[in-house]
């Protein structure tokens, strides 16, 4: 090493070490005032106040009702590496609290003016403290102030004029700052925060305690189509829970921009969540579209490290694909369940109102295509619905049958005319139920056979020539460390030479695809999350292509008896509320909304 004084090492000043570390921690104002928001939860408060002034830019303060900070222990909270919340190695590994680094307010103090005022909950006054250029402090000043916490930071980056020129417009940056609070206000029901910028107030949310008021809060945040179309979910496996709010399928977004989900009450950016859920609403969402959800995941501490990045927002779990498969799992089966568990979304231009249906239908005894062979199925479905019977009916009432009770209508009601050989025209007991038969047809026709895939799945096909895909060498390490998983697909394959592999047979409905595509589709997703679900989709793809060609056709008649039967199966077929391709199958207008339609009761 040269002697040459330019190439000395020595000790950076603190506060230039401060203000250089405060990149990794306060990269824009949102970042500050995520900082300081998980201070003011962390210390158990319930009423929350942001104020930001040109976006963050020139003034940001939080202000908070919570525990608040002991005089002696002010100097040292503004303090490198000092934090209340970890106290051990052993802490760190299951760290409860949303923050724990103890590095926010010292960079935040070092790039900005800075000023805390805080009032312990056990003391008479509270105490003052004032950052001072070159990284020293004021004394501590007595001050006005009832129990909780003020923070309040003005002129972001005055003293690093290279970051500053960084920030985007005043709209931008406040913009940012408004979804941060927002994802907290979702996260937090139970605490009151208003966001108010340059005076106005822009967000306020009050605490939801009880079933009305957090369905209020949810519409506030959300929106009111979001409440009306979407369902709660509750469900856990071992010591792993998920809950919140699933959209129906056919409540999607063209953006991910109704897509939050929180780890032990935590915000976090997670490829292996998004992508869960994702794979959960793939078989009954239209192409291309985004499902809209809110989902609060509880794992056990100890299995989820959040110590990967300063900002926080990454997480790492113990078990990846053990999180993945069981949000997978647990969302499909819910997003899929038949019609009785679910209502569809009113037509649009029709007065948005809560549909009302049972929990429960009364079903017909009916042949179960089910076990039938491969080679029979798509025939027999061209006479399933004129070999079942239904209940006579008269004057639009069911009679009694040892079926159906007199005083109860299915679900979907019974049918009463066909409209241009396309749509179904039925009767229950909240009103008009709509059906587009050939939509809910396939439907049933592709789950049944997806059924009875599963059941004799996964057939291999030789190839007459073998494929030679070229791969990394990661993309090699990948396929060596699941090849076992590939051959429970179907396929065959080897490793031929250091960067290949020579594949020798596939699934026998997938011979005709892109093999080399798909192998290299397939070895991205064993690398992201330990498993690929493409054959499944490419097999999927297939039986629903069939099915589409083996249901009920447009404009073809369909007697009384073959229209119900058909709505008794969609009763208690799996995500019968959405075609193939995401479309919905049926809706339910009510006597409300019919009413409105012909200025009734006006």
């Amino acid at each position: 090493m040269s002697a040459n004084n330019t190439h000395k090492i020595s000790l950076l000043p603190q506060h230039l070490a401060d203000q250089i570390a405060a990149g990794e921690v306060v990269e824009r104002p949102a970042a500050v005032v995520k900082e300081l928001l998980e201070n003011a939860l962390d210390s158990g408060a319930n009423q929350i106040e942001i104020l930001i002034e040109e976006g963050g830019e020139k003034s940001i303060i939080v202000r908070d009702n919570g525990c608040g900070i002991k005089k002696q222990q002010l100097i040292l909270a503004v303090s490198r590496h000092a934090t209340s919340k970890i106290h051990s190695l052993e802490g760190l590994s299951a760290v409860a609290t949303l923050g724990f680094r103890g590095e926010a307010l010292a960079s935040i103090s070092s790039v900005s003016r800075f000023n805390i005022t805080s009032r312990y909950q056990e003391e008479k006054n509270a105490w003052s403290l004032q950052a001072e250029g070159g990284g020293g402090w004021s004394d501590l000043i007595p001050s006005a102030h009832p129990i909780g916490t003020t923070v309040t930071v003005k002129d972001l980056f005055f003293n690093t004029p290279a970051r500053k020129k960084f920030l985007k417009t005043v709209r931008a940056e406040f913009g940012q700052i408004s979804q941060l609070v927002k994802r907290v206000m979702l996260s937090r029901p139970n605490i009151a925060i208003k966001l108010v910028h340059n005076g106005k107030i822009t967000n306020q949310v009050h605490i939801a305690d009880d079933e009305v008021s957090l369905k209020n809060r949810l519409k506030q945040l959300m929106g009111t189509p979001f409440v009306a179309q979407s369902f709660t979910i509750d469900l856990s496996a071992q010591d792993i829970k998920v809950s919140g709010w699933l959209a129906l399928p056919t409540f999607n977004r063209s953006q991910s921009d109704m897509q939050y989900i929180f780890v032990n009450g935590r915000i976090v950016r997670d490829k292996l969540l998004s992508y869960a859920v994702k794979q959960a609403y793939a078989d009954v969402l239209y192409h291309g579209r985004q499902p809209a959800y809110l989902l609060f995941l509880d794992i056990p501490l100890n299995l989820v490290d959040v110590n990967v990045h300063p900002a926080k927002y990454e997480v790492r779990f113990a078990n990846g694909r053990w999180v993945y498969d069981f949000l997978r799992r647990s969302i499909r089966e819910e997003v899929a369940k038949p019609v009785g568990n679910f209502v569809p979304p009113p037509p649009n231009k029709i007065a948005n109102q809560p549909n009302l249906v049972a929990k429960s239908a009364y079903i017909l005894n009916r042949q179960d295509a089910n076990s039938l062979p491969q080679q029979d199925y798509q025939a027999s479905m061209q006479f399933q619905y004129q070999q079942q019977s239904t209940p006579q009916q008269h004057d639009g009432v069911a009679e009694e049958t040892e079926n159906y009770p007199a005083s109860t209508t299915p679900i979907l009601g019974f049918a009463k005319a066909q409209i241009k050989g396309v749509f179904i025209l039925a009767e229950n007991q909240h009103g008009l139920v709509l059906v587009d038969m050939h939509a809910a047809h396939e439907r049933i026709i592709y789950e049944r056979m997806k059924t009875q895939w599963q059941q004799s799945r996964l057939i291999s096909q030789p190839l007459l020539v073998p494929v030679v895909v070229a791969l990394e060498a990661s993309q090699v390490t990948t396929f060596l460390s699941y090849e076992t998983h590939f051959t429970k697909l179907g396929f065959a394959g080897e490793t031929f030479g250091p960067e290949q592999l020579k594949i020798t047979a596939v699934p026998a409905l997938l011979a005709k695809t892109d093999i080399v595509k798909l192998v290299n589709d397939m070895l991205a997703d064993f690398a992201i999350v330990g498993s690929s679900e493409l054959v499944e989709q490419k097999i999927n793809n297939i039986l629903s292509t069939m099915s589409c060609h083996g249901s009920i056709r447009a404009n073809r008649k369909m007697s009384i008896a073959e229209m119900d039967s058909l709505l008794r199966d969609m009763e208690i077929t799996d995500a019968s509320n959405q075609c193939n391709h995401g479309r919905p199958t049926w809706v339910q207008l009510s006597m409300e909304q019919l009413d409105a339609l012909f200025m009734r009761g006006k």
